[in-house]
């Protein structure tokens, strides 16, 4: 009776390995190409190297954005899928530093990267308007903001191109996150999932 149950043991474990193997998962501690954030009120500086990046509104306006800049090959090549269909999901998680004032932050799409030493406010990037993620921040710690669509809309706008996300403040919000640079270590990070293929 051990033998067939052993058997079975066997067998089993090689299905779960084997459900293991046909999803995959990448995450892109080492690969944040840049991040940065722009400032209304100081358009022509860049603020490419600080450890936090802010986003901000008024009255309904944002005068503060967040730039992040990933590789679109890197993803793919990590995972070895070809087409956004063979992607299951993908979350931005990031670090919220400083708190100013609580309030809603959208994740937008651009679908080109950006540089980050040299990023201003003034004849910034034209980011898409649809949003594709929300998160209400109300205080300091980490927070996922879904990203799927975003990391999708790279795959099959430019296969080739790095691609930007963007957090935009609503609803007069006032947030610091951690940039690349923070000193803690609370880096952001975007972790990619495949589905069965």
């Amino acid at each position: 009776m051990r033998y067939p149950l052993k058997l079975g043991l066997a067998l089993g474990c090689a299905l779960l390995m084997v459900g293991a193997a046909a999803a995959a998962s990448w995450s892109s501690e080492k690969v944040l190409m840049g991040d940065a954030y722009i400032d209304k009120y100081a358009e022509d500086d860049n603020f490419g190297t600080e450890e936090i990046l802010w986003v901000s509104s008024e009255g309904g306006e944002p005068v503060r954005e967040s730039w992040l800049y990933f590789d679109t090959n890197s993803i793919k090549e990590a995972l070895g899928i070809e087409s956004s269909d063979e992607v299951a999901s993908a979350t931005l998680k990031i670090y919220a530093k400083e708190v100013e004032a609580p309030g809603e932050v959208e994740l937008h799409f651009y679908y080109e990267g950006f540089f980050e030493d040299t990023v201003v406010w003034d004849g910034k990037p034209e980011y898409d308007d649809e949003v594709d993620g929300v998160e209400e921040i109300d205080g300091s710690g980490w927070y996922e903001f879904d990203a799927t669509s975003i990391v999708k809309k790279a795959i099959d706008e430019c296969p080739d191109c790095p691609f930007s996300m963007v957090l935009v403040a609503a609803d007069d919000a006032s947030i610091g996150f951690a940039s690349k640079e923070d000193s803690d270590g609370n880096v952001p990070v975007l972790t990619v999932v495949t589905s069965d293929h």
